[in-house]
């Protein structure tokens, strides 16, 4: 049989290293350890890779999300302006044909007053008294009134 040397040497660089048994498989023990340290970082790294690959994906989900309702605002809000733009031409139309209808009466309004005084000016003047200059005034009074209360009411709208 052979004989075991207890003492084990290992050469290493040319360096002889003496290690008892014990010593030995400790060694070899923490090699294991080191080795499946490795093993776990390396696990962790690819554990760590796939966490960043997955929040980079809900990232760039998230992104479009955002584009994509960014995109709606930016057609509602440029609905609301058309609407906008539309409503205030509408209400400036609506407003110059208000003062055009309340000028156009305020012109007729004016007119009866001087038909009023040309009428009394000649009754005055001549003596014109007959009941047909009389009703004719009252007409052009009632109508004059009749303007006034439409002017009244449009400046009310």
């Amino acid at each position: 049989m052979r004989s075991v040397n207890k003492n084990r040497t290992t050469k290493d660089n040319g360096v002889k290293i003496n290690l008892s048994g014990n010593q030995a498989i400790e060694l070899v023990n923490t090699a294991a350890e080191v080795v499946k340290s490795g093993f776990n970082w390396l696990n962790e790294i690819e554990k760590t890779k796939q966490i960043a690959i997955e929040a980079q994906v809900r990232i760039t989900e998230s992104n479009n999300r955002l584009s994509s309702e960014l995109v709606e605002f930016e057609k509602d809000m440029l609905k609301i302006q058309r609407e906008f733009e539309i409503e205030f031409k509408k209400l400036d139309d609506e407003y110059n044909l208000k003062m055009r209808q309340l000028d156009l009466i305020d012109k007729l309004i004016s007119k009866i007053d001087q038909i009023e005084v040309e009428i009394k000016t000649y009754q005055d003047k001549d003596g014109l008294t007959s009941s047909y200059v009389m009703k004719l005034f009252e007409q052009l009074h009632q109508q004059k009134l009749s303007y006034m209360n439409n002017l009244v009411l449009l400046g009310q709208n």
